[in-house]
């Protein structure tokens, strides 16, 4: 019987996904050679392509595998400060902001693709990106609960909120920061913004 490759032993998708993200925290841009992510990978070039027809096929992969990881590390924030949704708010945002000052370029992927990596649709409704935005809708229907954004539609909110953030990380990792603060603490001023806004619509406030 002949013995079975050393590539048939490799979970090829999950390891080329993984060492693709390790290397985009390396660069600037989304270039990384699918050379050397075979190599990183362990396997041939040849068996990298039998699982990627190509390199946008891989980045397209990577894009989502960054929402979900994104997700899950906002999904567990949430179930641990279940009871607290402004804390869950606060502390899932600052976390939001975290993961894109570490993964900058992973995070502009996600956001900006280039054409031939973006999928038809609005990124927010795949099922990646729209993942992360539940997440916001409940905890703003969380906070309503609580007497919190009293007859807010929360859909629109969480997306106002998200936008906010979003475009507060875009700037900041763009040094356009204003001011000398630094460029996180730049971003965590909108986050503190916002929850005051939030906070501000409390029943004994009004």
């Amino acid at each position: 019987m002949a013995r079975p490759k050393k590539e048939d032993a490799l979970d090829i998708s999950r390891k080329a996904v993984e060492e693709t993200i390790r290397l985009l925290g390396e660069r600037d841009d989304f270039d990384v050679p699918l050379a050397a992510v075979a190599e990183a990978v362990g396997c041939t070039a040849p068996a990298l392509y039998g699982h990627f027809r190509n390199k946008d096929a891989l980045l397209r992969a990577v894009h989502d595998a960054g929402f979900r990881k994104l997700y899950e590390e906002k999904l567990a924030l949430s179930k641990r400060l279940r009871s607290d949704p402004l804390a869950y708010l606060r502390e899932g945002t600052r976390a939001y902001v975290q993961f894109a000052f570490n993964n900058p370029t992973l995070y502009r992927l996600m956001f900006s693709p280039p054409p031939g990596v973006a999928a038809d649709e609005d990124p927010l409704s795949s099922d990646a990106g729209a993942s992360v935005l539940e997440l916001a809708v409940k905890a703003i229907k969380a906070c309503q609960k609580q007497g919190f954004l009293p007859g807010m539609d929360p859909n629109r909110y969480a997306f106002t909120y998200w936008a906010a953030v979003h475009g507060a990380v875009t700037l900041a990792l763009q040094n356009r920061a204003p001011g000398d603060e630094a460029r996180f603490d730049a971003a965590l001023v909108v986050i503190d913004t916002l929850l005051e806004i939030i906070a501000a619509t409390a029943p004994d406030r009004r």
